[in-house]
This record gives structure tokens, C-alpha cells and sequence, in this order.
């Protein structure tokens, strides 16, 4: 391969310098014909053609859009022309109910479970994104004006695990979107543009279109490099948070975890609010109890049952009965509050 030219260079190290042992070396590259995921795919196959290993596009079409169909031809038809194996996942959506959020949300679910779907047909060890640092400073933004804590500020993680053996990687995700379009100009790479991305309906366009340009403009020209800033930040307070957590529930836990959980409501009623309440949502990760309809007040109102001055006993959500017993705090669903 020739030396690179000056604008591949950050998007390559990118893939490159330091690359997250899990992702190995068989990417299933997400490409939905746009200009990040476009410039991931060449870079990518670069990076793959130098270093060795494999590589194959991935792409979904949720037939939301008219010409839905049409993109997804012209992906495989680039593929074709860059010699790389392209898996095509036509993909239906329930009925819509006008809820735009619900819409995005139910296409972002269905794409990750298509896109895994493609890789384990084909035994990548990653499925590669190109989201970029713009795309994390409109999360932490949207996060925010919905109403997040530490987590939601974290933004979008860089790796993420998708199942045994498969985890989900953004490697562009410290790169602005001008570096983008830089590249695909140095390799004379052309792209679509998704029409659905300038509707206003849309609140991240909103963010996308109106916000961001806005904080740049009027207050900081590099805002979007300071919300990632913030977002790496708590990203890592979070991380810090998670395992400290982890580490108190495996104390709390009286016995190996079953259908009724039982505490040592003392060690929780003692530890920092934030580590009690963090250390009850890794409880309901472990579980797979509800989390969609959990509130802050829900986990405020856990930590608050564990004193012996607190409520004895409280509900929450999918039936979830915790009560204090003794110097015991038990947890148990709808169907175990007699044991």
C-alpha cells in the first residue's frame, strides 16, 4: 500500500493505533451507503489489506424510505467494485403509531439484532460502525435535555459486547465528520444521502441541524470536542462506579443469586446513595429484571427501604416486591413473595 495521504491518516489510526484486542481480525463492517459509513468501509478494507484479516459489508434496509431499495443496490453495487462480500437484511418494523422517538428507537433494535445476525452467519469477532465524535456529542446532548444521569452522559461507548465472541466497535468515534468528508474527497468516494435525516420530526435532526451549529456559532466553536470531553469523563466516573457496585453486591449477597434475592441490607444502608443504587441496577441487569420503566425514583426509593427508617417495604415495576426482614432485604417477583 502506498504511503497514506494526510487525510487518511487520522481515520487509519483510527483502526490502527491502539485497536481493542476483542475486536480480532473478521469485521462485519456496518455500511448503510452514508458518508461515515462509506469512509469506514474503505479505510477498513485498507486497514485489512495492509494488517491482514477479513472483512465483509453489512447492510440493513428498513424499508422506511421509498428509495430504501435503490440504496441498498448501490451498496452492493460498491462492494462489487472494491471486491468486498456484500450480506444485504431486509428488515420489518411493527406498526407505526406516529411516535417518532419509537420509530428510531425500534430501527436502531432491529439494525443491531439484523447486523448481528449477518456477522454470526459469517464468524466476524466485530461488527464496525462509523459513528463519529459529532454523533457522540449529539447523544450526550440528547441525553441531556431528556433528562440522563452519569450514564447518559457517557455518550456512545467506543466497544460494546453483542454476545459471546462478538463485540460491537466504533472506531471512528474521536473523529469530527469534516475529517470524513476530507477522506472520501481524497479517495474520490461518492455516498447517498438519507433523506430522512433533514426531517425536522426528528429530534436528534433537530439536534443535528439546529443545536449543534448553534453552540458552535454563538458560544464555542469546538463544542462538540467538549461534550466529548464530558462524555469520556463520565464515561470513566461511570466505569469507576460500575465496578464498586459490582463489588458491594457480591458482599450484600447472602446466597448465589435465585428467583429471591436476599441482602445484607446493613452494607447497603451504609454504602454512598450512588454505589447502593448503582449496586441495585446491576442486581436487575443480573437478573433481567424490568429496567424500562424504572425511574430515578424507583432506584432513590431502593435505597431508601434499606435503613431501619426507611419504608419496610416498596414496589416496583414488573412486580418486583422488596422487603426488609431482619437485618435481610429481600427481593422477589410477582410469582415468589412467599419464599
Amino acid at each position: 500500500m502506498n504511503p497514506p495521504k494526510p487525510s487518511l491518516l487520522p481515520l487509519l489510526q483510527a483502526l490502527t493505533l491502539p485497536r481493542p484486542r476483542a475486536v480480532g481480525d473478521r469485521w462485519l463492517v456496518a455500511v448503510s451507503g452514508g458518508p461515515d459509513s462509506m469512509a469506514l468501509l474503505r479505510v477498513a478494507l485498507l486497514t485489512i489489506q495492509e494488517q491482514g484479516g477479513d472483512l465483509v459489508c453489512g447492510h440493513v434496509d428498513h424499508q422506511l424510505r421509498p428509495e430504501s431499495g435503490t440504496d441498498s443496490e448501490w451498496v452492493q453495487q460498491q462492494c462489487a467494485d472494491l471486491g468486498v462480500r456484500c450480506l444485504v437484511e431486509k428488515v420489518e418494523l411493527p406498526a407505526q403509531d406516529g411516535q417518532r422517538t419509537a420509530i428510531e428507537e425500534q430501527a436502531r433494535q432491529a439494525r443491531y439484532a439484523a447486523l448481528t445476525r449477518m456477522a454470526r452467519s459469517v464468524g466476524a469477532t466485530a461488527v464496525l460502525t462509523g459513528h463519529t465524535a459529532d454523533d457522540n456529542a449529539e447523544t450526550v446532548l440528547h441525553h441531556l435535555f431528556r433528562g440522563t444521569g452519569l450514564r447518559g452522559l457517557s455518550g456512545i461507548p467506543e466497544v460494546r459486547s453483542l454476545g459471546e465472541g462478538l463485540v460491537l466497535w466504533r472506531p471512528l468515534l474521536s473523529i469530527r465528520r469534516e475529517a470524513i468528508v476530507a477522506c472520501l474527497h481524497e479517495l474520490h468516494q461518492s455516498s447517498l444521502t438519507d433523506s430522512s435525516n433533514s426531517s425536522s420530526a426528528f429530534t436528534r435532526n433537530r439536534v443535528r441541524s439546529e443545536l449543534l451549529p448553534w453552540l458552535e456559532r454563538e458560544l464555542n466553536p469546538r463544542s462538540v470536542e467538549a461534550l466529548v470531553r464530558l462524555a469520556e469523563q463520565a464515561a470513566e466516573q461511570q466505569s469507576w462506579i460500575e465496578e464498586e457496585a459490582e463489588l458491594l453486591l457480591a458482599a450484600a449477597l447472602i446466597q448465589p443469586v435465585t428467583e429471591v434475592v436476599r441482602l445484607h441490607r446493613s452494607l447497603l444502608a451504609t454504602a454512598h446513595p450512588v454505589l447502593a443504587r448503582e449496586c441495585f441496577v446491576r442486581l436487575w441487569v443480573s437478573q433481567n429484571w424490568p429496567r424500562q420503566a424504572m425511574t430515578a425514583e424507583h432506584w432513590h426509593r431502593l435505597v431508601e427501604v434499606c435503613p431501619d427508617h426507611g419504608p419496610p417495604a416498596v414496589q416496583m415495576p414488573g412486580g418486583i416486591d422488596v422487603r426488609r426482614r431482619g437485618e435481610m432485604l429481600v427481593i422477589a417477583g410477582s410469582d415468589q413473595r412467599s419464599a
